[in-house]
Parts: C-alpha cells; sequence; structure tokens
C-alpha cells in the first residue's frame, strides 16, 4: 500500500463546491482516473480520503491537500497527469508525493485577501496593540486576542483597492481570515457592497515552512 498526499488548486468556479462536494469529485476523479485506489469494507465501500484543512465555500486556494491510499506498493509515474485529465475546470493537481507527515504537524494557513475598497493608510493601525474579536467554534463563543491567532499579518494597496496578507493559526483552533474582514467592516474602511476575494496560498508547519513534502521516489 502506498499513501498517496496531493496538492492541488481549487479556482474560480471550483471554490464554490462545498467540502462535501468536493470529497465527491474527488472520488469519482479517482475512479474516472482508474488508479488502483484502496477502498473501505462493508456494505458500502468507498475510497479512503481525507482533505487536511478543509476549506471555506467560496474561498479559491493554490495549496490544498488530500490524502488517499493506493494498493500498490509504489507512486505511478502519471498520476499527475491522470487527475489533471478528469479533474473539472478550476481543479488542477499541482504536485503529487508520499502522505509521509503527520497532519498534526499542521500549524498555519497564509492567505491573501483582495479588497476592492479604496486604500486608506490608516487600516494597519487597526490591528497594533490588543485586539479583541468574539470568536465562534463549536464549543461556544469566547472572546480572544486577535494577537494570539497570527504569525503575520501586513497590508498594502492594490491597482484597484487593496490587499491583505496573513499568516493565520491553524490545527485544533483555527482562526478564519474573514474575523480581519470583520474588523475592516467595524470600523468602515470597506464598503458594504465589497465582496472580498480570499485565496489561501500556504499550509505550514510550526517553524513557518511548507507541509507538503513530495516523497518523491528516486
Amino acid at each position: 500500500m502506498f499513501k498517496v498526499r496531493i496538492k492541488f488548486e481549487k479556482n474560480e468556479y471550483s471554490a464554490y463546491i462545498s467540502h462535501l462536494d468536493l470529497m465527491n469529485t474527488l472520488q469519482r476523479s479517482l475512479v474516472r482516473a482508474k488508479l488502483p485506489v484502496r477502498y473501505t469494507e462493508g456494505f458500502n465501500p468507498h475510497i479512503y480520503l481525507s482533505i487536511l484543512v478543509p476549506l471555506s465555500t467560496g474561498y479559491q486556494s493554490q495549496c490544498e491537500l488530500a490524502d488517499f491510499d493506493l494498493t500498490t506498493d509504489t507512486l505511478p509515474e502519471d498520476l499527475e497527469s491522470r487527475l489533471n485529465g478528469v479533474l473539472p475546470h478550476g481543479l488542477r493537481v499541482l504536485e503529487v508525493g508520499q502522505a509521509s507527515r503527520p497532519v498534526n504537524q499542521i500549524a498555519f494557513c497564509g492567505y491573501e485577501v483582495h479588497y476592492s475598497s479604496p486604500w486608506d493608510e490608516s487600516i494597519p493601525s487597526l490591528f497594533q496593540g490588543e485586539v479583541k474579536i468574539l470568536k465562534h467554534s463549536k464549543r461556544g463563543d469566547r472572546e480572544v486576542v486577535l494577537g494570539d491567532y497570527v504569525r503575520s499579518l501586513e497590508f498594502f494597496p492594490e491597482e484597484e483597492g487593496f490587499c491583505c496578507r496573513c499568516v493565520l493559526r491553524a490545527g485544533d483552533d483555527p482562526l478564519n481570515p474573514s474575523y480581519i474582514t470583520d474588523i475592516l467592516r467595524f470600523h468602515d474602511k470597506i464598503k458594504r457592497e465589497d465582496r472580498p476575494l480570499y485565496v489561501r496560498q500556504s499550509i505550514l508547519d510550526g517553524e513557518g515552512k511548507d507541509f507538503f513534502q513530495t516523497g518523491k521516489v528516486e
């Protein structure tokens, strides 16, 4: 058995595929690519497949990660091309390797958030000091300090609007970049009709390094 990890992009209309539908899409694509995938046992067998850091619906990404098992002991050389030949528009495999690192080593995710509202030089000052937010989770709402969840945060103007580039905590207690948007809206720094474009750029370990390992067999 070979444990495969793929890095893939999720862009354009595919950003609006829900997590469950994305799972189904990837499973169907693995079958269409005629890969020797491993199935569960029982009355309703399905492909062993997991998406490592599920992405919010409507967000784009350059670095999604998914794991699945092959019944073979080696990685097919043409796995990437076979998958890309059957994936729908907006989904594309970027790298293929071995799932050698445990998922609990994921610590941060990097994002870019693009706003169409005009740039205001006072925006960075809103995030200085001890900024408190009301964080929502399945365990209930609680007040937290934003800085405890932020590894890096910067703003800069673009040709049309401005961008936030940030690295936020992932794992068991993650922070969604929508909280940054909420702060900007509260201070009237973005227009009501502004619909930000969220793009995940990286999935990182505790040292801030790219979590994905190619694991290529020489």
